[in-house]
């Protein structure tokens, strides 16, 4: 399960790779609402003093138990060019957080036990 905190990070060691000054740049989110059947796409406009902010609500507003959502792609625009500052999509959706929260989600062989945070052996 990803956080916002991984999207930043990311987003950071993109901004490193590419030699740019974090905060002179204007950043772009594109990001999916899949709905059943139906994907439709958006973006949203930020500086980097609101990235955080603006991934929280994208997530926030749009994951519904219906929904998911993915955040595709962080653009800046740099001399002529566009850069992508991500080295993944990253998809958010409520199944996965109840699995793990109810201590159902595996992580390989491991059981994660959602009581004391540790990971036990599966018996299964």
């Amino acid at each position: 399960m990803y956080t916002v905190s991984s999207i930043i990070e990311d987003i950071n060691k993109g901004c490193a790779i590419n030699n740019m000054v974090e905060d002179k740049f204007s950043y772009r989110i594109v990001h999916y609402i899949n709905e059943k059947d139906i994907s439709r796409k958006h973006y949203v406009d930020t500086l980097y003093s609101g990235l955080r902010k603006s991934l929280e609500t994208i997530i926030r507003n749009n994951l519904s138990l219906e929904n998911t959502v993915v955040i595709a792609a962080v653009t800046v625009r740099k001399n002529v060019g566009c850069v992508c500052l991500l080295s993944r999509a990253y998809p958010f959706n409520l199944y996965e957080y109840f699995q793990q929260i109810t201590g159902r989600c595996t992580n390989g062989s491991k059981k994660r036990n959602a009581t004391y945070g540790r990971y036990v052996t599966n018996a299964n």
